[in-house]
């Protein structure tokens, strides 16, 4: 995968752009930092949940998918076509997939589908976690994403700060600002009611 150079503005815009896609749900590679920012959004009610899948739940199914290859079960452009099932070629190939082994295999494969990994043996993204945020629409005919815009402000390179008194309110009140605090990844009203100021991440809204 390329090194991204702005993580959380990667996030958001993600989070954005699977939203005006209408997706249930939008997979990513995790960190702490991004973590404390789907909180904020959760806690907000932005998004409905996230998870994290770790490399342990992984294991596996890695372990089985290295089996497959050395053995040449399968073959990895194989992996990178959505149409290709992993489980059931393993299957018809002899590998005999306990329930946890076959759930991960299915994790790995959503894995190649999102382009987040491209190679069977190179799965360095793993490592660090992969984050998953569920996606939150309101009722209504079609139901209407929680999220319709966001708009990142503090950049690599360009850092905006605030004090406590001089939190902006987004959109009168009707967004939120996301701030990273001396306690934490907050929004705006929290950071408030602590009395503190910090980095102005994003808006959303």
């Amino acid at each position: 995968m390329p090194v991204v150079n702005d993580p959380i503005g990667d996030m958001l815009t993600r989070i954005k752009n699977a939203y005006h896609a209408r997706h249930e749900e939008v997979w990513m590679p995790s960190s702490k930092f991004k973590v404390a920012v789907a909180d904020v959004l959760k806690r907000e009610g932005y998004i409905a949940d996230y998870k994290v899948i770790t490399e342990q739940e992984l294991a596996k199914g890695l372990q089985i998918l290295e089996q497959a290859l050395d053995r040449k079960a399968i073959f990895p452009p194989l992996l990178k076509n959505r149409d290709f099932d992993l489980v059931d070629t393993l299957r018809k190939k002899g590998f005999n997939l306990s329930r946890d082994a076959e759930k991960s295999l299915r994790t790995i494969k959503r894995l190649f589908d999102e382009r987040l990994i491209d190679h069977p043996r190179k799965h360095g993204v793993i490592k660090q976690g992969i984050l998953i945020v569920k996606l939150r629409y309101l009722e209504g005919r079609p139901p209407k994403p929680a999220i319709t815009e966001v708009k990142r402000v503090s950049k690599p390179g360009r850092h905006l700060y605030a004090r406590k008194n001089e939190i902006p309110r987004v959109m009168a009140g009707l967004g939120i600002a996301i701030l990273s605090t001396s306690e934490g990844v907050m929004s705006d009203s929290e950071a408030r009611k602590k009395g503190i100021g910090g980095e102005i991440l994003a808006y959303v809204w």
